[in-house]
C-alpha cells in the first residue's frame, strides 16, 4: 500500500511539471518579449556613434563597443 501511494505521488508530480512545461511552451509571452527586445536594440542602429552599423572583415569598427575584426559600414 505504501509502495502504491509512493508511485501515486510521483506520478501526480511528474504530471504536473509536464503540464506546467507544456503550457510555458505554448505560450507566446516569450516570442513577445524576444521581438521587443530585437526592436529595442535595432532603435539604437543609425546613432552618431555608429551611424552606418559594422560589417565583417575589417581592422576595427567602434558601434557601441569596439569591434576589432569589423569595419564601418560605408567605409571601404
Amino acid at each position: 500500500m505504501k509502495k502504491t501511494m509512493k508511485a501515486a505521488f510521483v506520478v501526480a508530480v511528474a504530471a504536473v511539471i509536464g503540464y506546467g512545461v507544456y503550457e510555458n511552451q505554448q505560450a507566446d509571452t516569450m516570442s513577445d518579449m524576444m521581438l521587443a527586445n530585437v526592436e529595442a536594440l535595432a532603435s539604437g542602429e543609425g546613432s552618431a556613434m555608429c551611424p552606418n552599423g559594422c560589417l565583417s572583415d575589417g581592422n576595427g569598427c567602434l558601434c557601441h563597443y569596439w569591434f576589432p575584426t569589423y569595419r564601418e559600414a560605408g567605409n571601404n
